[in-house]
């Protein structure tokens, strides 16, 4: 006589594994944070690294100090260059 085979054919037991690794409810938090401080390091490199004049139309747009000489074309200049190179930089 034959009996109904229903399974599936996956094991009746199986192993179960634990990562061993600590988890805690802010985890990804922390992970984050040290992501957004990453980016905003190669972001004030970036910075650093343009020519002086369009350092000074981003410190006057986002700091308030005193605009340069031709500010609107200094400023364009420099977000411009800015993305290009913190786009090439961050894997955002």
């Amino acid at each position: 006589m034959r009996s109904d085979n229903h399974k599936l054919g996956y094991p009746s037991k199986s192993l179960g594994m634990s990562s061993g690794g600590e988890s805690s409810y802010d985890a990804f938090d922390e992970m984050y944070e040290d992501v957004e401080s990453d980016n905003v390091r190669t972001v004030d490199a970036v910075i650093h690294s343009l020519p002086k004049d369009q350092q000074e139309a981003i410190y006057a747009r986002y700091l308030n100090t005193k605009k340069p000489m031709y500010y609107e074309i200094k400023l364009e200049l420099a977000i411009d260059n800015l993305l290009t190179i913190v786009g090439r930089r961050v894997g955002a």
